[in-house]
């Protein structure tokens, strides 16, 4: 009876994340072209850079969300949003830890989680022409909207059987990712009007 309740005192005390996930995460950055500088800042501040692209950083996980703006000779800047995410495995943590467990993952930032990889792609320097810029922006939306729906449906094949319609882990990582997709178009579409115009 005494070990029963040890462990689950143990239990009670040990964020799930905190333990498996750690506090930290690590982001791989790549560019189109590579080559580029990128700084990772939150909340306004920078945290970390890579120079030059592809590179890797291990920054402090947390809720707020992240911003990558790469620069390179000859190419616009780009921007991006890595989102801070739901850990999914907090669910789990709430069930076996109860609200002891929530509480230590979310001051030790482990609730959150970010994505893996960040990609971004400088548009030139000077688009040749209006149709030449509305291409390759066009392009660039196409190519969003084909990675999310591959990683939904990857994710998708991974849920299980829904019990009485309750949503899942699985259902909150298809959420995330098409909130992801929802900010980089959105991202796009600014770069898009700030492109400068064709040379007349």
């Amino acid at each position: 009876m005494l070990r029963v309740l040890a462990l689950l005192g143990l239990f009670l005390t040990t964020a799930c994340a905190t333990v498996t996930q750690g506090t930290t995460a690590t982001i791989a950055v790549t560019t189109e072209p590579a080559g580029a500088t990128c700084t990772v800042s939150r909340d306004g501040s920078p945290i970390a850079v890579v120079n030059p692209t592809p590179g890797t950083v291990t920054i402090s996980r947390s809720s707020r969300d992240l911003a990558v703006r790469c620069e390179r000779q000859g190419f616009q800047p780009a921007v991006a949003t890595a989102p801070a995410g739901f850990q999914p495995m907090t669910m789990g943590n709430l069930l076996i830890g109860g609200l002891i467990g929530v509480a230590v993952d979310a001051a030790s930032g482990a609730i959150s989680t970010y994505p893996a990889n960040v990609a971004l792609t400088l548009p030139p320097g000077q688009f040749g022409t209006t149709e030449a810029r509305e291409a390759w922006f066009a392009t660039r939306r196409r190519e969003i909207d084909q990675a999310t729906e591959a990683r939904i449906a990857t994710a998708r094949a991974a849920c299980p059987e829904r019990s009485r319609g309750a949503p899942t882990a699985c259902d909150m990582e298809v959420s995330f990712i098409e909130g992801e997709r929802a900010e980089q178009l959105r991202l796009l579409a600014e770069q898009e009007r700030a492109s400068p115009l064709p040379r007349t």
